[in-house]
């Protein structure tokens, strides 16, 4: 059974021809082959929208259906395919084309929408007050995450339900890059370069806390350094 069902897919896929005895034959193949062609443009849509708009709808489905013959979806959840497309362009298009970083900006929003929803701990902040900067780290939100496209570096965040990005200046970049790494408020603060610090320094720590909660990045301050994510 197992072997058959991995002859369907090869010729599904176009590589290989079809088991002996299948229903419909090859009318019954093209059926299938047509829906999963239909199903890799959709699915890919989701997460791929600014992509999709790039390159126009048959480009697109085209596309679509090249990578999930290239790089299939490995689980039944559709929403976590997509993530291997950006390094796909790259192969077929190569950076300058622009493609691998809008892909990159579809898939960060998309997975920012899917992160889980955290509520801030507003009784953390009190500890900026009174606890030196050695001593503390910022948990930004699930979901918040730092890009570095050909413009420049972009944050990526959900607001409410919605992915959001913006443009960083390099300082506030090199902040945020701090946090997302696990340094220290300290460490960060440093390698920012804060105002008042340095003779050229561009980064207002009051002004970036504002937005921090304004915008929603902030999930807390805390004394022990956050724990790291597996990559996958």
């Amino acid at each position: 059974m197992k072997a058959r069902q991995q002859a369907l897919l090869d010729a599904l896929l176009g590589r290989g021809e079809p088991p002996a005895g299948l229903s419909g034959g090859q009318r019954g193949l093209a059926a299938y082959r047509g829906n999963l062609v239909a199903l890799s443009d959709r699915a890919l849509a989701v997460p791929f929208g600014r992509l999709r708009d790039a390159l126009g709808e048959a480009e697109f489905a085209a596309l679509a259906w090249t990578f999930w013959r290239a790089r299939p979806p490995e689980c039944g959840d559709l929403g976590e395919w997509g993530g291997a497309l950006a390094g796909f362009l790259v192969e077929r298009a190569g950076e300058a084309s622009g493609l691998p970083d809008l892909a990159r900006l579809d898939w960060a929003l998309h997975q920012a929408e899917r992160a889980g929803d955290v509520a801030l701990d507003a009784d953390s902040l009190q500890l900026l007050g009174d606890t030196p900067p050695e001593a503390l780290w910022l948990r930004l939100r699930p979901g918040v995450a730092m890009l570095a496209q050909a413009g420049g570096p972009v944050l990526v965040w959900r607001q409410g339900w919605r992915g959001q990005w913006q443009a960083l200046p390099a300082a506030e970049a090199v902040f945020m890059r701090c946090l997302l790494d696990g340094a220290s408020l300290a460490d960060a603060l440093a390698a920012a370069e804060v105002k008042g610090s340095g003779a050229e320094t561009d980064f207002d720590f009051g002004a970036w806390l504002q937005a921090a909660l304004q915008k929603t990045w902030l999930q807390a301050v805390g004394t022990t350094p956050p724990e790291r994510s597996k990559p996958p």
